[in-house]
């Protein structure tokens, strides 16, 4: 398949220091890209993320955006619970429309334009103080943190809970009815994993100790129990066997010590910690229902618009299943999935490799008539080797697109290997044309 849709990223803070127009000009004409999308509601992280300081920003050198704010102005009869969409405080950024000066843009170029939900949808200061009852726990009743572990200030808010579903059906109807938009994409975090490995970059931690560490995750909330009792499940057995493990993986006590002792010295697999735990096991298909269920949800909100909007995943974990994603069956509710894997930036083929592997994982998971978008980590560590190695595994594993992560660290060398590697891997249709009759090939 050709490779129809080369995709970038942009943040609000991009189109206010450097203009709309010269981020998507440089971005078309040094990596042929004609899909712009707007990280539309962006969790706090330091940007430029992997660099110490922006490559090309005129205006700053670094930026430290509020968190979890929404860059497009929120329709209210959209959010008809108590969550609410925050919108930016900071003087250069609040008041302007910033997703549709990018559709303003991107349509006068013919691109395709999208939106994201990143991977927050809450001020974490906001949910502490006011939606404490919404957030995720642990087995042992604590909010979890950032990535799904004790500590850190965030909290994740739950999938299951009645509000935060309303919530996030309404920030995509909201997108879909309001703005001209051909896909809106989420790499939202889904069931905190606690302190298994929650790393982007492969390779996947095969070990029973990452699937142990899950037990210390979420989520053990009143809106879960009372949703896996409506399934028929026992949610005391499950919380039971879940607190000991939970226990052994942090090694909370001299009997939880002495266990994992023991499992330490032993030879233990995977499918050993699986086959003695049926409530364990139960309560990760419990949460893989519960993802499912709020994929279906979010899918008939982009149906909303009575046109055809995609609705698109974008992965972010090396190891999803401990967030509670099947592959094969929540990707039955999505148009496209973007592989956001960034194995690219660790500048090894080994990196590559694990990509091309990632990707295969996610195509196999799709229908023929859903796409397969391959990330592309223009940003530190990446070089242009890997990134048109890159392009030759998107092309290997049948993607349909690029995207690249993200404009606002990128060097223009780094996007240059994007248009490189696509003409040296014949990765678009202009490329599979007959010789003319005039070349040196022909008949010989």
């Amino acid at each position: 398949m050709p490779l129809d849709e080369i995709a970038a990223s942009l943040y609000a803070w991009d189109l206010a220091d450097e203009g709309v127009d010269h981020c998507l000009d440089v971005l078309a004409s040094r990596s042929r890209v004609n899909s712009a999308y707007l990280v539309g509601l962006m969790h706090e992280e330091k940007r430029p993320l992997h660099a110490r300081f922006y490559p090309h920003n005129p205006v700053r050198r670094m930026y430290m955006p509020e968190d979890s704010r929404a860059y497009w102005k929120p329709d209210p009869a959209q959010y008809p619970g108590e969550i609410k969409p925050l919108t930016s405080d900071r003087d250069f950024l609040k008041g302007t429309d910033w997703l549709q000066v990018l559709i303003d843009g991107a349509r006068a170029r013919g691109m395709r334009t999208g939106c994201e939900i990143s991977h927050t949808i809450l001020d974490a200061a906001v949910a502490r103080a006011e939606f404490p009852h919404v957030l995720q726990r642990d087995v042992f009743g604590e909010i979890l943190g950032v990535w799904g572990g004790r500590t850190g200030g965030r909290g994740l808010p739950c999938l299951n809970h009645p509000e935060v579903q309303t919530y996030l059906v309404g920030l995509f109807r909201d997108l879909v009815l309001n703005y001209d938009v051909d896909y809106v994409q989420t790499c939202l975090i889904l069931f905190g994993p606690g302190t298994s490995d929650a790393g982007t970059l492969g390779p996947v931690d095969e070990s029973w100790v990452g699937w142990l560490n899950v037990a210390t995750g979420g989520c053990f909330c009143s809106a879960c129990k009372a949703q896996a009792e409506s399934e028929g499940l026992d949610w005391g057995a499950i919380t039971d066997e879940v607190r000991h493990l939970a226990s052994m993986a942090r090694m909370d006590g001299l009997a939880a010590q002495h266990e994992r002792q023991l499992l330490d010295e032993a030879n233990v697999a995977q499918s050993t910690l699986l086959l003695e735990n049926d409530a364990f096991v139960a309560w990760l298909q419990f949460r893989k229902r519960s993802v499912n269920r709020v994929f279906g949800m979010v899918r008939e909100a982009t149906r909303a618009a009575g046109r055809d909007v995609e609705f698109r995943y974008n992965t972010y974990m090396a190891n999803p299943e401990k967030a509670g994603l099947d592959f094969r069956s929540a990707f039955a509710h999505v148009d496209s999935v973007r592989e956001s894997d960034y194995s690219d930036q660790r500048g090894t083929l080994e990196g590559v490799g694990w990509k091309r592997s990632k990707l295969m994982k996610v195509r196999r998971s799709l229908r023929e008539d859903q796409k397969l978008i391959a990330a592309l980590g223009v940003r530190p560590n990446a070089t242009p080797e890997t990134l048109r190695l890159s392009v030759k595994a998107a092309v290997e594993a049948g993607a349909d697109g690029l995207s690249l992560g993200h404009y606002d660290g990128a060097t223009m060398e780094r996007l240059d290997a994007v248009a490189d590697g696509v003409r040296e891997w014949e990765g678009t249709a202009e490329f599979w044309q007959p010789l003319d009759a005039d070349s040196p090939a022909v008949g010989v």
